[in-house]
């Protein structure tokens, strides 16, 4: 077990421990368990990611040693596959519905060749360099130029799932393609770092190498944050096993889980605190408030339902207008590169970089814009707990209630969002974490949001929608495509696709996406009502319990006053050093 998974559950004990000497009631506990569990469970995905035929099969068999995946698939037949380190061969082929089908390790290529029926496989070997890299976990992706349907699934499910990416190009190419760069972009939008191996030196002059590594490097340091280094290997994978061996696992781990593990501290920080103050009430003063905290349970409640439609309506109107706003400047930004592609008569390959621009496009807003959205949602709410503010202040119980658990509600959206994005869930046996969302409250229900991040929750359903429009589309303007490619023809194609294909593009986003984004409005606004009702009622629980312990003596009562205070000490201690940890 690798450092941060023992420190992980180390602290899971000792707040365990924690807990259990300050007595404290609510769900807590069932939290740390439910860290523990995926701590344990949790493995570090590593898509290999690149063009069709820039090697990345080739790359992965001589990395692992044994020629197991195909290497001449065809993109059609392409299919996002995970390599596991297992005593035993296998293969597991997953479909959309969660449904797995098993099947030998020499029956990969009839996999292959049914990979639309599957979202992706699970192919397990008894490999030692497999072994040797866990809990990193490869995944072969398909190229760019596999069929749209097919290389959306594998970029929407791995995208926001890769804790680190390998990016292959391959030499023969001589720059670094836009449909790459837009994969970079992606990939640093959901803040993860990338390394650039150049594929194929073997398919290039020794003389040649220096100046390509030089002009794609030039091209990363110039369009990307990353630091990384251009590397040329021909059959090599030399250096793609020092990169692998080079990433801090335990950084990316506490990453994963600190923001976890600092909300239960302050979660049990927060409960003794309520006991020590409560302690120090009468009994009808702490009824009084575990009464105000019930009816304000009772007014969030109410206010979800009978505000739902005026906060659906301002969120989901504004929602659209930005995120069309952002997928028109985003085709505009490509105006001169669809027009080439048009006028070679590619309508499939028009279609794939129109389907890439307009996911980029919405993945990197929407993930802002949900951020933002929660925070006003949040702000909405808390106007109805003005009372419960009031009487915390006023028994000297929380001087800053309101303040303090709308910071705790949205951190633990933030969380859930990171848990979400850096979770196997359905992808690992193992347990989920406890998502805050259940099956009656967003439509996707537990199944589909574990192995994706929030913003992946609401742009999967559209994208689904954009790779059904998108090829009537731009078939309406077939009239375009082929011919002669010389500028003039590039001008008119080019004037059609800006007159017309983009505004088609547009408003047939503006008509079909409200349907989708007013169900997961809905959803987050279920999602923060509950979080907030999960805290109040913590809490309630918590301050309740005193009234019990009003009967005992006054030796008794200065005892447990002690408890408390060495408790609130050590978890303190322990909530320091869980936040330096790993930096």
């Amino acid at each position: 077990m690798i450092e941060a998974k023992k420190k992980i559950d180390e602290w899971c004990k000792t707040l365990s421990g924690k807990i259990a000497e300050a007595a404290l009631t609510g769900a807590t506990a069932e939290k740390i368990n439910e860290l523990a569990n995926s701590a344990r469970e949790q493995q570090l995905v590593i898509p290999v990611v690149g063009a069709f035929n820039a090697g990345k099969s080739t790359m992965i068999n001589n990395l692992i040693g044994e020629d197991i995946l195909p290497v001449d698939i065809k993109p059609e037949t392409a299919l996002a596959t995970e390599l596991h380190y297992s005593p035993e061969n296998f293969i597991e082929a997953v479909k959309e519905d969660g449904e797995v089908e098993r099947y030998q390790v020499s029956e990969i290529d009839t996999v292959q060749k049914k990979a639309e029926q599957y979202f992706y496989a699970r192919l397990y070997l008894n490999n030692e360099r497999l072994r040797e890299i866990e809990p990193l976990v490869l995944v072969d992706m398909p190229g760019f130029e596999s069929t749209v349907k097919l290389h959306t699934k594998a970029i929407m499910a791995y995208l926001d799932r890769g804790c680190y990416y390998i990016v292959l190009s391959s030499a023969e190419k001589g720059t670094i393609t836009e449909s790459l760069k837009r994969k970079l972009r992606e990939i640093e939008g959901y803040g993860r770092e990338f390394s650039f191996f150049l594929s194929k030196e073997n398919k290039r002059s020794k003389e040649e190498i220096p100046a390509l590594v030089k002009r794609c490097q030039d091209e990363i340091n110039d369009s990307f944050e990353s630091k990384t280094k251009v590397v040329p290997f021909g059959t090599s994978t030399d250096e793609v096993l020092r990169c692998l061996k080079s990433i801090d696992i335990n950084k990316v781990f506490i990453k994963i889980y600190r923001d976890w593990l600092l909300g239960i501290c302050s979660d049990i920080i927060d409960g003794i605190n309520y006991q020590i103050s409560a302690s120090k009430k009468g009994a009808e003063a702490i009824r009084s408030a575990v009464k105000e905290m019930e009816s304000s349970i009772e007014k969030l409640r109410k206010k979800a339902s009978s505000d739902l439609d005026d906060m659906k309506r301002r969120y989901s109107v504004t929602l659209v207008n930005d995120l069309v706003s952002e997928v028109g400047r985003a085709l505009d930004v490509s105006l001169d590169e669809l027009a080439g592609i048009a006028v070679t008569g590619n309508k499939d390959e028009l279609t794939r970089h129109v389907n890439d621009i307009v996911r980029v496009a919405l993945t990197s807003s929407i993930r802002e814009k949900l951020n933002d959205i929660n925070r006003q949602i949040s702000v909405d709410f808390s106007e109805s707990l003005k009372g419960l503010d009031r009487v915390m202040k006023d028994l000297e119980l929380d001087a800053n209630y309101l303040k303090n658990i709308t910071e705790k509600v949205e951190t633990t959206l933030t969380i859930l969002d990171g848990l979400m994005s850096g979770s196997e869930g359905d992808f690992v046996k193992g347990p989920l974490p406890n998502l805050p969302v259940g099956k009656d409250t967003l439509k996707m229900g537990y199944k589909a949001l574990a192995g994706v991040g929030l913003a992946s929750v609401v742009v999967n359903p559209i994208i689904g929608i954009v790779i059904l429009f998108l090829p009537e589309i731009i078939g309406a303007f077939a009239k375009l495509f082929g011919g002669d490619p010389k500028q003039k023809q590039k001008e008119t194609v080019r004037s059609k696709i800006a007159g017309e294909m983009f505004p088609s593009i547009k408003r047939k986003l503006r008509d079909d996406i409200p349907g989708v984004l007013n169900e997961q409005v809905t959803a987050m606004i279920e999602n923060v009502r509950v979080q907030y009702e999960e805290q109040i009622k913590n809490q309630s629980e918590i301050i309740n319990s005193q009234i019990a312990l009003k009967s005992g003596s006054i030796e008794e009562n200065e005892a447990r006053q002690k408890i408390l205070n060495e408790v609130l000490s050590e978890v303190k201690k322990t909530y320091s050093e869980i936040k330096v940890w790993g930096e």
